[in-house]
């Protein structure tokens, strides 16, 4: 089995274009904590009504199930230094260090797989709450680093897409060249999307109903990629010159373009992995389709949310009207979106 530095040589390089965006006019990932006088680690998950109590290092090192929703506080608590990597050291001594036990409250007004990058964000948001909690002055490039690592301890196979779109505000073309250096550069793009403007009455973002983990998804596309098919590579660089000409069009603000761009996104989505849709997703987008400019899956498709860019305001009232009349099942819906222009925020209270 070839080891990590191998890996990260053969790595080719990618190009993608996203945002951060908020949604029904807040930030949908949140974090807090607090220093504890007590010898423990308390999480806690707003959203989910749920929390657990760690009184040793055993429990936090628990963390590679994805299904487990406190696998990602603890890994961070891991990769932030607050708690040991090896189960066996006392965590009460690494906590005495640190200067007292931890309470760690995380929010994510999302549903769970819904291809909007959240757990990277949330993983990211995490890390950066933890280190201004230890005094560590982090940066992006490191954010976006030990983010990856925090999807790899959890198996997940996460990329750097997610919490470098999140975290850093309003749209990008995110690149990295070749080799195992997968931080990317980051240029700002100019989309007039504010609210009241056309775009911003033609974007919709519908959530299907559909649960997915983007694991089973993402070990097909990278199974096929570092075995280098043809299919795949050709498909990636495909992937690669979208972007850039999405740049482009963004550049000129041409929205039309960048719809079609968004909708050719999704042809090669589905070509690299049949998984990415699916019937119900395909019941959703067929009545609307001449409607719609461009529409696409985001993350790893199978479910989720649908974001679509109408062919005028007028459709996208038509669009918005026939999917609330008749939704596939009680727990589709659309949420309201903006272009973040601020990203990650960190704040002492």
């Amino acid at each position: 089995m070839a080891d990590a530095r191998q890996l990260g040589r053969r790595e080719l390089g990618g190009a993608v274009v996203n945002a951060a965006i908020t949604l029904n006019g807040q930030y949908p990932v949140q974090v807090m904590a607090r220093v504890s006088d007590e010898p423990r680690i308390r999480l806690s998950s707003v959203d989910l009504g749920r929390s657990v109590t760690l009184t040793d290092s055993r429990a936090v090192c628990a963390f590679s199930d994805p299904h487990d929703w406190a696998a990602l506080p603890k890994a961070a608590l891991v990769v932030a230094g607050i708690a040991p990597a090896d189960p066996r050291q006392n965590l009460k001594k690494w906590l005495d260090r640190f200067g007292g036990g931890l309470d760690l409250t995380i929010f994510a007004a999302l549903p769970a797989g819904s291809g909007l990058g959240t757990s990277s964000v949330l993983g990211a948001a995490i890390l950066a709450c933890l280190d201004r909690v230890t005094g560590v002055e982090a940066d992006v490039p490191s954010l976006i680093r030990r983010t990856s690592l925090l999807e790899q301890m959890m198996s997940t196979a996460g990329g750097w897409q997610d919490q470098a779109g999140g975290i850093t505000p309003g749209v990008k073309l995110l690149t990295t060249q070749p080799g195992p250096d997968q931080v990317p550069r980051i240029t700002r793009l100019p989309l007039g999307s504010a609210a009241g403007t056309p775009l911003s009455r033609r974007m919709l973002l519908y959530y299907t109903g559909q649960r997915r983990l983007a694991k089973n998804i993402l070990q097909n596309v990278v199974a096929s990629y570092l075995a280098r098919e043809p299919k795949t590579l050709a498909i990636i660089e495909r992937l690669k010159a979208g972007a850039a000409k999405m740049r482009a069009d963004l550049e000129r603000n041409d929205v039309e373009a960048f719809a079609r761009g968004v909708l050719d996104f999704w042809e090669c989505k589905k070509a690299i992995d049949p998984g990415a849709t699916n019937p119900l997703i395909e019941s959703i987008i067929r009545p609307i389709t001449d409607r719609l400019s461009g529409y696409e899956l985001p993350g790893a498709g199978g479910g989720g949310f649908i974001f679509m860019i109408a062919k005028d305001p007028d459709a996208a009232a038509s669009v918005r009207d026939r999917l609330s009349s008749k939704p596939p099942n009680k727990l589709a819906r659309f949420y309201d979106l903006a272009i973040d222009q601020k990203g990650l925020s960190v704040a002492v209270l």
